[in-house]
């Protein structure tokens, strides 16, 4: 406004000052031609005289008009309001601000008050907005249109990152994204996904989404296919093995597979040893390696344990009895041997035969209320057990997992059918001799006993079975006692309570054998 008043008045200063120049230049023509001393020329200089007062007149006039003109401009003048812009971003921290105006030479901006009407920023639209300011005479009000609008594209989230590693094995699963936008929200499922293929262990997933005013946005993941899958590693023979003092520690090895580079077993690092003249636990540390650098470790546990003789049974565990009970389960003798036991709060080791569906829910109360199942043979059968090595791992592993199917429990405990010492295995000679020392390098502990109640043999009533047992205690000894839940046998169900009591009187305590139990056996005779 300034500048146009600036304009207005070099406009009248440069009019006023040809009126000025245009009378001076016709004057002096005027007196010049004077001069001259004709008559008819000097009444024409009279003439155009009086022709040039009439000019000043109308020139006076004219600029005073034009005077007049500039006040009123002036005392009406509009204030003039610039404005920057006139849209905002629906939903952002923009808001409506006021416009630079000036009024009188005056920037009265701060005095410039918005009354906003219906305006709303988090609804696109258009709306009228009123920005007033005071003048001279009153208030100036100019209405202005004001667009909210959505020019923002949504804003694309990747959960993983940009980057990302997918394994080989295992088929691509989207880890998550999201697209969000200011104006409308959640719009993930308006996402539009588009694989490209970039070589066989590179791929990208193009990420698109548009929302509804057509603002789009883009994202890129890029996928590598990676190994991360270690070999398989597989021990060589059981993962829990036990070894006599002074027997020789059989490494069995291990085998490693990896699905990239194939057998790696030559790979495989070992760590540890094992010194057999010393009773302990040791471990060896087995450790596959594929290409990539994935590995697997397993460890093998060998425990190096003593062998006590059954006459005299030393094992620092004097004063225990170890109740033990083959042939089992039964349906009318085994149910009521548990009731006994439960009721003296004892434990106990059952060496179990094989077993119908009937009889499960027995071995598996055996194994609830706390008592070990060991393995007896899934087979009594002499001839078929013993007909060689083979024959009778088959027969004490068919029943382990069966009873680990059945009650989650894996029994590495057994009894040789007749015992370590029996002879009724001399059809194979030397069966027994390899079968103590195979079960012994593949995990297993054996266990005979050193007092027998006879309930299978010469034992005909309860009393004889009592006196069998409490005649043959030793408190300089662990005292394992063979005793059996076959159906039927009420002698040792009847003698049984009376035994616990005997003990119990006489300063024994019972346990059941564990896998740690020092194994108390026979002499072997074949």
């Amino acid at each position: 406004m300034l500048s146009l008043y600036l304009i207005e008045l070099i406009i009248f200063i440069l009019f006023i000052t040809f009126v000025f120049l245009r009378n001076k230049i016709a004057s002096k023509k005027a007196e010049i031609k004077q001069e001259s001393g004709t008559a008819s020329r000097k009444g024409s200089v009279v003439i155009n005289t009086t022709h040039l007062e009439k000019n000043e007149k109308i020139y006076i006039i004219i600029c005073v008009v034009f005077l007049i003109g500039l006040i009123c401009q002036y005392l009406f003048e509009i204030p003039q309001m610039e404005f920057d812009k006139t849209s905002i971003e629906a939903k952002s921290s923009e808001d409506l601000t006021v416009p630079n105006t000036t009024y009188h030479f005056h920037n009265v901006t701060n005095e410039v008050t918005i009354e906003k009407g219906d305006f709303n920023k988090n609804i696109t639209g258009v709306y009228k907005v009123r920005y007033k300011t005071k003048t001279l005479f009153g208030s100036y009000t100019k209405e202005v249109d004001i667009s909210v609008v959505d020019t923002l594209a949504p804003e694309i989230s990747l959960e993983g990152g940009e980057n990302y590693n997918q394994s080989y094995a295992k088929v691509y699963t989207e880890p998550g994204v999201k697209a969000i936008d200011l104006n409308e929200g959640d719009l993930s499922d308006k996402i539009i996904t588009t694989r490209e293929n970039i070589s066989d262990t590179e791929f990208n997933i193009k990420y698109e989404v548009q929302d509804s005013n057509n603002n789009k946005a883009q994202k890129i993941r890029h996928i590598v296919i990676v190994d991360d899958i270690p070999p398989v590693l597989n021990l060589n023979g059981q993962e829990n093995m036990k070894v006599l003092i002074g027997q020789a520690y059989d490494e069995q090895g291990a085998t490693a597979v990896d699905e990239k580079d194939g057998d790696v077993t030559n790979n495989i690092k070992t760590e540890g040893s094992v010194d057999t003249s010393k009773e302990g636990t040791y471990t060896i540390t087995y450790t596959a390696t594929d290409t990539k650098g994935n590995e697997t470790k397993k460890t093998r546990t060998i425990s190096v344990i003593k062998k006590v003789t059954a006459n005299n049974g030393s094992t620092g565990q004097n004063s225990v009895i170890y109740l033990t009970f083959d042939d089992g389960p039964s349906t009318n003798i085994t149910p009521k041997i548990l009731d006994i036991l439960s009721k003296k709060n004892v434990k106990a080791t059952f060496f179990i035969l094989n077993y119908d569906t009937a009889r499960e829910a027995i071995v598996k109360r055996e194994v609830n209320e706390g008592h070990t199942v060991a393995i007896h043979g899934y087979s009594h059968d002499y001839k078929t057990i013993y007909k060689s090595e083979n024959a009778f791992m088959d027969n004490i592993s068919k029943l382990r997992e069966k009873i680990k199917n059945s009650t989650g429990y894996d029994s590495t405990i057994i009894r040789f059918p007749g015992g370590s010492s029996n002879t009724v295995s001399k059809f194979n000679p030397g069966i027994m001799t390899r079968l103590t020392a195979k079960v012994i390098n593949s995990g297993y502990t054996y266990f005979d006993w050193n007092v027998d109640s006879n309930d299978a043999g010469s034992a005909k009533t309860s009393t004889q079975v009592y006196n069998n047992v409490t005649k043959n205690l030793s408190k300089n000894r662990a005292n394992v006692v063979l005793m059996h839940d076959f159906s039927g046998n009420t002698k040792t169900l009847n003698a049984l309570e009376d035994i616990i009591n005997y003990s119990l009187n006489n300063g024994y305590s019972f346990e059941k054998i564990t896998p740690n139990t020092p194994m108390v056996t026979h002499r072997v005779n074949n």
